[in-house]
């Protein structure tokens, strides 16, 4: 009985890890029509919602901002787009270099990332 306990434990942790590294990724759609969410990249950190970064390999996708390009639509859990216009964008982004820096300024528009799992 306690062994079938710290195999499902097991199983448990290794499927929410593959879990995470399947969120967030992104496909940049071709035009606004096509993006469930409009980023607009700010002059200033203070200026934004979300300081995000990107990354190239899935499994250090770890929390929203951490993201990933792919190649196709079917391939993403998102798809954006970068608008010219501040007033056209969903979150104002600031682009950070590492995961650790991405974080959260604007939290009432954190349910606009929350995908896979990652909140």
């Amino acid at each position: 009985m306690r062994l079938s306990i710290k195999i499902l434990s097991i199983l448990f942790v290794l499927l929410g890890f593959s879990g995470i590294s399947a969120a967030q990724k992104f496909y940049e759609a071709e035009d606004v029509k096509s993006a469930q969410v409009k980023f607009f990249i700010v002059d200033s950190p203070e200026q934004a919602d979300l300081h995000f970064c990107i990354i190239y390999n899935a499994s250090e996708i770890t929390k929203p901002g951490v993201m990933m390009e792919v190649e196709t639509p079917k391939e993403a859990d998102i798809t954006l787009i970068f608008v010219d216009n501040e007033k056209d964008a969903d979150i104002k982004v600031w682009l950070v270099d590492t995961a650790a820096e991405v974080k959260w300024i604007n939290e009432s528009k954190k349910k606009l990332l929350s995908v896979g799992g990652l909140k």
